[in-house]
């Protein structure tokens, strides 16, 4: 499966044509009675419109972006579904119609992976910004985006092959709350689900421009085709373009969320939307400037080299383009907004969640199933003060099981129980938890896994190390797999495995 997107005609034509199979179908009282293209709404055009019975649109869907440059419009085919400019774009549809009388009741974005469905406020036509909808700055239009997002915002998931099932039930999901036989809340997917498919969007938005920086025609370019020859002879991994672009894109969103988390417990400069405000122009200057962020973290905490430090996946690099720009804000944005500490340890949830289980295989990660996992080890943990070694440590599987095992064992209840752990407990287990695996990528995901247990609290104290564990001998005082920086100067950290 490659991670480059089809053209937008294809994904609009695609969907188009599974919507037609409906047309003349009843949902919940509601017959499909055509699929528009091109729907005209006050002199512009929705790209897909569902209409009803009374020949009034029940759903429109937006498959592209439309920009004003240099006085003319064009198109972008790759965006986030759920970002303010392509939402505003589809809300704009909705509220012109709603001031000539029309109500949508619905309204849909969707790219090649994901389709994000949001329900239309009846009042509408009083949330927008009607001198942003006249002048087509559609990423104004929505005056509140964020609780606008956070209260209509049905779902978001990826749809797949745009297979017939998904359509239908989302046909069947829509007609069923229009005709008030469903709640809004009855088909609302949780919000942690909902904050996991805005951050695999960021991954899958950013993969192909990655991919399109370090390889050209499926090879890999000679500056990082010689970084990786060294990193394939020591790990014996050799991934394809289109695997080492997804996995620098997950890195690269882990290090700006967790420093996101850093910045409230600790003496950084909050990273702002540096595009946004002025303070880089260029996709090579964002992510310079990044790094800079990401080294103070370091310097500032006296540790996270886990997370910010990751060998091969500090390479990344990036085809300029100003969407790439607007995603690196729209993701800060993000996770101002959501303040991840407010999730609380859902946040753990997520990351435990964030790559499904077929792509973890797609980017050479196999794992042991969560059950298989928290089976074996609630029979080899049994005493609060054990240890515990995962010698290929993978994405964290059972570390994470491991640290719930030992929470329960200190708290004296069952994890399903515990709504909080402390820092004191939380440092606890970190100390008892050590992870080693060849390759930086899933020590780094195991890191980000531990770590997100308590965002409340960040410990720098997390023992994953990236290195063969057959040349580990017991009880050796083994090197950190980096320098650590502190305002005296640098040191190599030891510990004992």
């Amino acid at each position: 499966m490659g991670w480059a997107p089809r053209s937008e005609f294809d994904v609009e034509d695609k969907i188009k044509s599974i919507l037609e199979r409906f047309v003349g179908q009843k949902f919940n009282g509601a017959t499909i009675t055509r699929v528009q293209p091109e729907y005209e709404v006050e002199g512009r055009r929705a790209d897909i419109a569902v209409l009803k019975d009374d020949g009034k649109p029940l759903l429109i869907i937006e498959t592209k972006k439309k920009k004003e440059r240099g006085g003319s419009w064009s198109v972008e085919r790759r965006f986030i579904p759920t970002s303010e400019d392509v939402v505003g774009q589809a809300v704009s549809y909705a509220a012109l119609l709603k001031r000539t009388g029309v109500y949508v009741p619905f309204i849909a974005t969707a790219n090649d992976t994901q389709l994000a469905l949001f329900k239309v406020p009846e009042n509408i036509e009083s949330l927008v910004n009607w001198e942003a909808i006249d002048r087509r700055k559609y990423g104004k239009v929505i005056t509140n985006f964020y609780e606008f997002k956070q209260e209509n915002l049905i779902l978001h998931r990826p749809h797949g092959q745009f297979s017939e099932k998904f359509f239908m039930e989302l046909l069947d999901t829509i007609t069923g709350i229009y005709a008030a036989k469903y709640r809004v809340e009855e088909k609302k997917q949780e919000w942690h689900w909902l904050v996991l498919e805005d951050l695999r969007s960021f991954v899958d938005f950013l993969a192909p421009f990655i991919e399109q920086a370090i390889a050209e025609n499926g090879r890999f370019k000679d500056n990082i085709a010689n970084k990786l020859e060294e990193y394939q002879k020591k790990t014996g991994y050799n991934p394809t373009p289109g695997q080492l672009a997804r996995e620098m894109a997950y890195v690269l969103m882990n290090k700006i969320l967790f420093y996101k988390v850093l910045e409230r417990h600790y003496d950084l400069t909050p990273l702002d939307p540096l595009y946004e405000n002025g303070k880089v122009k260029t996709c090579l200057g964002y992510l310079r400037k990044l790094r800079e962020y990401f080294g103070k973290a370091v310097e500032v905490t006296g540790d996270f080299q886990a997370i910010f430090e990751t060998g091969v996946y500090d390479e990344v690099d990036l085809v300029e383009n100003e969407e790439v720009l607007k995603a690196l804000d729209w993701l800060i944005n993000l996770v101002d907004h959501y303040q991840i500490e407010r999730l609380g340890d859902v946040i753990g949830l997520i990351y435990e969640d964030l790559i499904p289980g077929e792509e973890r295989h797609q980017l050479g990660q196999f794992y042991t199933p969560k059950p298989i996992a928290e089976l074996i080890v609630k029979w080899c943990v049994r005493s609060p003060d054990d240890k515990v070694l995962d010698p290929g440590c993978g994405s964290g599987t059972f570390l994470v099981e491991a640290y719930k095992r030992l929470a329960e064992l200190k708290l004296k209840k069952p994890w399903r129980e515990i709504e909080h752990v402390d820092r004191y407990v939380h440092d606890q287990i970190l100390r008892q938890l050590y992870g080693v695996d060849i390759n930086e990528f899933p020590a780094h995901l195991t890191a980000m896994n531990l770590a997100m247990k308590n965002v409340r609290a960040p410990s720098p104290e997390m023992y994953v190390f990236v290195r063969d564990y057959f040349t580990i001998r017991p009880g050796f005082k083994t090197l950190a797999p980096y320098k650590i920086k502190r305002p005296e100067g640098e040191n190599t950290g030891r510990t004992s495995v």
